[in-house]
């Protein structure tokens, strides 16, 4: 077993406590790795900032680098991709392979949202039946899939955590691929997951749920879930049920228009979170209420007081409803910018 772990976080100034908070996780679940290597991808990050994710993982003993991100940056904007709520960070793990030493074998992206809850060790070492990235199933709508030019019945993956061959990455030519894709195809979807699941399809090995464990499986049991979004080429009753008492890498994006981070907030990671949180540098956060809108304070009184079944049907209608509308704004914002 290779006990090395190389690990990819992206991030803006924003994501610092969050981030911080991941890579405490990462680092205390993780003590038998022989090393450790923490590549920061960042955009307008602060010399405070830098320097305390330096102390923090200095702590435990690893490494952090802090390659320079800027010719990236400039690149994306010179190419016309559209800013990820105001930030071009999104984007670097499509091209991270430029920023890391040219003999790395794999490396793990995280989200700056993710926590580590086990050793990684296992993932790390898995098996990706020849493929060139490692990913979890996202729950998705058929429809959105074909809105964006793929297959009503292709796989749909989530890019909260990508594990990467990265000599298979590179010989498949994905940086020249994907740059292909933004200068000649499209160069704004939502993010960077929709980039990832066109131009890498059919080059995907799906990965465990435990290691992407998402809110909606957090809440509802498998039951629940099937009925409300079908079972058809996810995981099995049983790979779910098994889930949360597996999960190792927990991704805290948002349920309900809040992360576990913000005040009041009913995530179902929260607990986890907020341990995390006080063993890092960033122990004395204080958490302040999200700025929702009228639609999501809606969608969480209803959580409140209807029925479960009927409530994941509330919250599959309104993630396809916000879907819908993020893709025609991409567009929009595409031509506008175009005029």
């Amino acid at each position: 077993m290779d006990k090395t772990i190389n690990v990819i976080y992206q991030f803006n100034e924003k994501y610092v406590p969050y981030a911080g908070v991941s890579m405490t996780s990462l680092l205390a679940n993780n003590p038998d790795a022989d090393e450790i290597n923490i590549y920061v991808l960042g955009e307008d990050l602060s010399e405070d900032s830098v320097e305390k994710i330096k102390w923090e993982v200095s702590a435990f003993d690893r490494n952090v680098f802090f390659p320079d991100t800027f010719p990236l940056l400039e690149r994306f904007r010179g190419m016309g991709m559209i800013p990820y709520r105001g930030a071009y960070s999104v984007y670097l793990r499509l091209f991270f392979d430029e920023l890391l030493p040219r003999d790395t074998k794999r490396v793990l992206y995280l989200d700056a949202d993710t926590v580590v809850d086990g050793s990684i060790l296992p993932l790390i070492n898995s098996d990706l039946h020849g493929k060139s990235i490692g990913m979890v199933l996202e729950s998705i709508r058929d429809d959105y899939k074909v809105m964006i030019g793929m297959g009503r019945d292709s796989d749909y993956y989530n890019s909260g955590v990508i594990l990467y061959d990265v000599e298979k990455w590179r010989a498949n030519h994905y940086g020249v691929r994907l740059t292909d894709h933004i200068r000649n195809v499209r160069s704004s979807y939502i993010g960077d997951q929709d980039f990832l699941n066109i131009v890498c399809e059919g080059d995907v090995a799906r990965l465990p749920i435990k290691y992407n464990f998402q809110p909606l499986h957090g809440r509802y049991s498998p039951g629940e879930y099937f009925k409300a979004y079908g079972a058809k080429g996810y995981y099995s009753e049983e790979e779910l049920e098994a889930a949360p008492e597996e999960a190792v890498i927990l991704h805290c994006y948002r349920w309900l228009g809040e992360f576990p981070w913000n005040l009041g907030n009913l995530h179902p990671f929260t607990g986890i979170f907020d341990r995390y949180l006080m063993m890092s540098m960033w122990k004395d956060y204080e958490k302040e209420r999200a700025d929702k809108g009228f639609a999501l304070s809606v969608e969480k009184l209803l959580y409140r007081i209807l029925p479960r079944p009927m409530f994941i049907r509330v919250f599959k209608k309104a993630h396809q409803m916000m879907l819908g509308r993020a893709e025609k704004d991409a567009r929009r914002q595409k031509t506008n910018q175009s005029a």
